[in-house]
């Protein structure tokens, strides 16, 4: 596979965070149904941390320097 660009690596963690969100929403409506499944909500949980997680793998933050003194 070839090597990701930082934009490109910016971009993807960018679309995983935005999906991470969409499905965060959806599980919280969702939760508001009196009706809902816990399993389903374990399961929206899992994926949101899992779409998360990948983002902050693909983009990571950029690691503080120390400052010269």
């Amino acid at each position: 596979m070839a090597d990701l660009t930082k934009r490109e690596r910016a971009q993807i963690g960018e679309i995983l965070e935005r999906r991470a969100n969409e499905i965060a929403g959806f599980s919280d409506e969702y939760r508001r149904d009196p009706k809902h499944y816990g399993s389903v909500e374990f399961a929206l949980t899992r994926e949101i941390d899992r779409l998360r997680r990948l983002a902050e793998r693909v983009n990571p933050e950029p690691e503080e320097e120390d400052e010269p003194s």
